[in-house]
């Protein structure tokens, strides 16, 4: 028995192993047809504030809903966000070179019609970025971050809408 055999017999008892403890896809359609990614587009989502607000909003937007959202939302996700800044890794003159971003969101995913949670927490995008002579880029810098983790944290929030809905079934 040649090593390549032996690891295609291990793979195949391990997958099989998968399906027995009750593992399914986050994505796949259940026994009834119904899809988590078609619960996903009945979710309405809250306005946010602020434009790191509006930036979070519009990637889950296009994350949770690609063909558009529903007049008639079943779930609602609502989201409060918060930002922090500090300053790092200090020069000989206390002036800082680096900062840290962090954007948190505090979310609250339920069913609209009888008010049940279906998934509550927090979740936490990092970001660090230079800060550099130029004002303007530093500033262009710190943009460019708030940015990445607005889009890191609308990513996040999809994962867990995702988890919270097949576990809501």
């Amino acid at each position: 028995m040649t090593l390549r055999s032996l690891i295609s017999i291990i793979a195949l008892l391990a997958l099989t192993g998968l399906t027995a403890c009750g593992f399914r896809p986050l994505y796949a359609e259940d026994k009834g047809g119904d899809s988590t990614a078609a619960d996903m587009a009945k979710v309405k989502i809250s306005m946010m504030e602020d434009r790191i607000g509006q930036l979070t909003r519009s990637v889950l937007v296009e994350t949770l809903t690609p063909r558009g959202q529903t007049s008639r939302p079943e779930y609602s996700l609502d989201i409060g966000l918060s930002e922090a800044v500090s300053e790092l890794g200090y020069t000989k003159d206390n002036e800082a070179t680096i900062a840290d971003y962090i954007l948190s969101a505090n979310y609250q995913l339920s069913r609209i019609s009888d008010s049940k949670v279906l998934r509550t927490g927090t979740l936490r995008a990092r970001t660090t970025y230079n800060l550099v002579e130029s004002d303007f880029a530093s500033l262009e810098a710190e943009s460019a971050a708030r940015a990445d983790a607005a889009r890191n944290l609308a990513r996040q929030l999809a994962n867990q809408v995702a988890v919270g809905l097949r576990s809501g079934r």
